[in-house]
């Protein structure tokens, strides 16, 4: 985790959303150990998925891992 994780997405399996950053921090905060990710959860905003597509995905921020 390179920079603080401020927001998050559950994804959808939506096609639009694939690779989107915001569902892989969802996926690093639930290989973290409870008390770390809690903590960083509590601040972190979640993004509602379906607003996002609604809205024309402003949310989208393309992955920066390799995968």
């Amino acid at each position: 985790m390179e920079e603080m994780i401020t927001l998050f997405c559950l994804g959808n399996g939506e096609r639009g959303c694939d690779g989107c950053q915001r569902e892989k921090d969802w996926q690093t905060l639930n290989q973290l150990p409870d008390p770390l990710r809690l903590a960083i959860q509590g601040q972190a905003k979640r993004i509602d998925d379906t607003v996002c597509i609604l809205a024309g995905r402003p949310l989208y921020k393309p992955s920066t891992s390799g995968d």
